[in-house]
């Protein structure tokens, strides 16, 4: 018992917990065909009903799930980074969804920041969201 405890704690000091506790979305919404509008970001996602299995379109505002903390990107349950930071780019893969900034630091300078989406958003059938906020779904989207 005392092995396993052991065990726990490194694997979750190795960083483990994290992929544990990352919500992710990029394995099953069109991270390809996804859009950023100011703070929104919007993309196809698929939905949870099996029998009439589609992908829907997403619009969901970024601004709920993350907060600038001196110049860093973290999560954060409606966090409010948005009117602190500017030049906004995103880039995704089959395993992430890079959002790439500049953000103010408390002495007023500019600095680069980039966070993974992927670790903070999910899919919650065919909507993205976060720490329980939840953007909306049509069945017809930009493309």
């Amino acid at each position: 018992m005392f092995a396993c405890s052991i065990l726990a704690i490194v694997l979750v000091a190795l960083g483990f917990g994290q992929h544990a506790r990352a919500q992710g979305f990029v394995g099953n919404c069109t991270w390809q065909t996804g859009l950023m509008a100011d703070s929104f970001l919007g993309m196809y996602c698929n939905n949870d009903d099996w029998a009439h299995f589609s992908y829907q379109w997403t619009w969901f505002d970024t601004n709920l799930c993350l907060i600038n903390n001196g110049g860093s990107l973290i999560p954060y349950d409606t966090g409010n980074y948005w009117p602190t930071c500017r030049d906004f780019s995103v880039r995704g893969s089959n395993v992430d969804y890079i959002l790439s900034c500049t953000c103010y630091q408390p002495d007023g300078k500019l600095a680069p920041t980039t966070y993974d989406l992927n670790r903070v958003l999910s899919n919650q059938n065919g909507s993205l969201g976060c720490f329980g906020h939840e953007g909306n779904k049509t069945e017809a989207g930009p493309f």
